[in-house]
């Protein structure tokens, strides 16, 4: 990833992440806000509610007193607490006085609970309602909610019941108030609130609000049979109270029992309005959106205004640095590409010089290298020339000390001497030659040759030779079946798999197993030639392959160096594993298309 690239995703991300981390902030500030106000005014909807039930119920009882104490009922009162007196008479006389006090319902009852009157249903004359006695003291009691007896069914009314005293026997006044859409309007909840009320024991339970019955949304069920079955308040939830997505409300429930505590007769469901708090979250995401695309275009703006100053002096740097690493170190970094005031300039001049030192120290190191090379091929040669030297010196003395004394024996000594002569300019031809031959390796030719079949050819012109070594030696094959062609030079890579193979026959003295094999890995060929024989340790095997180092009695060497420099020049790579008494492998790693060498390569040769 380029560092334009990696600076605009820096940028953007910068961007992004805080736009993100403040419209996240802005979503969960307004929330806490909408819960804090949705909290205040539910609870002062609830003290309205509880103020105004009290104001009701005070106002109830009060038209409960004034019909107990009305002329109408005090005369009624004389005149069934005499004996012989005959309730039929008052049968619409709950109805009067229910019209005169504008109440939904009135009933009067007598001693034992039996009505005498009722103005919402005159048909229930005669029934008992035996709770009315169980009370000792209704005038002190406040009025409370209950469920009315209607030809409709049963309603949910709020009810004050009052004493009315006669002659020897007291009677009893329930009135009440319907609980229903109208009592729900006289509450006047704040804007952005909707009340609702559920009569779960009405003869339709069904759910009301200030304009009528409404139908029951379906998250807001679970919630009141909740409520109706835990006697406690249940966890607010939002509901859709209509079939606009966007209209969402937050409910909240207030329980209201009965006479008996333990008995809810309604619960009232004081819902506040989310849409104030959807528009506003949808402001501060249309503001982040806004906001976020805009720092991004100034991402990007800068991202291009810091390439131009930073990242394409940078970018040429790492490219030149590329070039450096394969080997061009005249590679130069143009400094007008950066202010020549900043960090990069610096960063710029101090890589350029680093080139031309690495170039000054690069030829210092191969004149270095030259002089040492043939300082250490003089020694060498001299060192393996002087070997022959001595006995050829010898023998031309012994042959000119026996023709000045004119031995009788000159003639044998004379065919003896030159047979030494020869034999010892053989070994000279031999040592320059190797000698010729490691100074003059010519560069690789590059064709599309096939591994096996040189290895193939090695095995069949060297299978005599290991015939009449005079010793047991098993040659094994093991040629892979895949692609085995490679880019090489033909002939220097036959040398190098002789050399390796004559080197193993010289490890088996007293025989063992000579293999070659080949494998494709990595998309490239690997070469292995292994024997069973003496092996190595690893100190000999960690210099194998330095000129001049042998473990034969009259090797030079350069064997295994002309090996490796065959190899390297290939683009490959050679290495060892031995053990002593174990045997050693020789395992080459080649590429299907090596690169070509410089010609640094043949100068460090030399």
């Amino acid at each position: 990833m380029s560092l334009r690239t990696r600076l605009l995703l820096s940028f953007g991300g910068i961007v992004a992440i805080t736009v993100a981390l403040v419209t996240y902030a802005g979503f969960v500030g307004a929330g806490r806000v909408f819960e804090r106000l949705d909290d205040q005014r539910t609870a002062a909807v609830a003290q309205q509610f509880e103020r105004e039930y009290k104001l009701q119920g005070e106002a109830l009882a009060l038209r409960a007193s004034a019909i107990s104490r009305s002329q109408s009922l005090r005369n009624m009162a004389l005149v069934l607490s005499a004996p012989g007196g005959d309730p039929a008479g008052y049968v619409n006389l709950a109805s009067l006085l229910a019209t005169e006090q504008q109440l939904d319902y009135l009933e009067i009852l007598s001693q034992d609970g039996t009505i005498i009157s009722s103005a919402q249903w005159p048909a229930r004359f005669g029934v008992n309602l035996p709770w009315v006695a169980d009370v000792p003291d209704w005038n002190s009691q406040p009025a409370f909610l209950q469920y009315e007896e209607t030809p409709e069914g049963k309603e949910l009314a709020f009810v004050s019941v009052r004493e009315v005293s006669g002659t020897g026997q007291n009677f009893f006044v329930v009135a009440g108030r319907r609980i229903d859409s109208n009592f729900l309007k006289s509450l006047a909840p704040p804007d952005g609130t909707r009340l609702l009320l559920w009569q779960p024991s009405s003869s339709t339970a069904e759910l009301e609000d200030a304009e009528g019955t409404i139908s029951m949304p379906a998250e807001l069920k679970p919630m009141l049979e909740e409520s109706l079955q835990e006697r406690k308040k249940g966890r607010p939830r939002l509901v859709h109270l209509d079939d606009s997505a966007s209209d969402v409300y937050m409910a909240h429930v207030i329980l209201r029992p009965g006479r008996d505590s333990n008995k809810l007769l309604a619960i009232l469901v004081v819902a506040s309005s989310r849409k104030e708090l959807h528009e506003l979250q949808s402001r501060i995401r249309n503001i982040g959106l806004l906001v976020g695309v805009g720092g991004i275009l100034l991402s990007i703006l800068a991202s291009r205004w810091s390439a131009a100053r930073i990242s394409r002096p940078i970018e040429q740097l790492s490219s030149a640095a590329q070039d450096v690493a394969a080997g061009n170190w005249e590679r130069k970094v143009d400094a007008t590409s950066a202010n020549n005031k900043d960090d990069v300039s610096q960063l710029v001049a101090s890589f350029n010089q680093m080139t031309d030192e690495l170039l000054r120290q690069r030829d210092r190191a191969l004149q270095a290298e030259r002089v040492a090379a043939w300082r250490e091929l003089a020694r060498r040669l001299a060192h393996e020339l002087k070997n022959p030297m001595f006995p050829l010196q010898i023998t031309i003395e012994n042959l000119m000390k026996a023709h000045q004394q004119k031995s009788p024996e000159f003639e044998e000594i004379f065919a003896e001497s030159t047979s030494t002569l020869l034999a010892e300019l053989t070994n000279l031809k031999k040592i320059v030659g190797r000698f010729s031959d490691f100074s003059k390796m010519p560069m690789p030719q590059l064709q599309t040759v096939n591994v096996n079949q040189i290895l193939e050819d090695v095995a069949k012109l060297l299978a005599p030779q290991v015939a009449s070594a005079g010793k047991p030696i098993k040659m094994e094959t093991d040629l892979t079946s895949g692609d085995a062609k490679i880019s090489a030079d033909p002939e220097l890579l036959r040398r190098v798999f002789e050399n390796l193979v004559l080197n193993a026959i010289d490890a088996m003295p007293d025989g063992g197993i000579l293999r070659m094999a080949t494998t494709t890995a990595d998309g490239g060929v690997v070469v292995e030639i292994s024997d069973t024989g003496a092996g190595m340790d690893a100190e000999e095997a960690s210099r194998i392959f330095t000129p001049y180092y042998t473990t034969k009695q009259h090797g030079t060497g350069l064997g295994l160096a002309i090996v490796q420099s065959v190899i390297s020049d290939h683009d490959a790579r050679i290495s060892v594993a031995s053990r002593p008494g174990e045997g050693s492998t020789f395992r080459m790693e080649f590429q299907r298309r090596p690169t070509m060498q410089t010609s640094d390569a043949a100068i460090g040769r030399v």
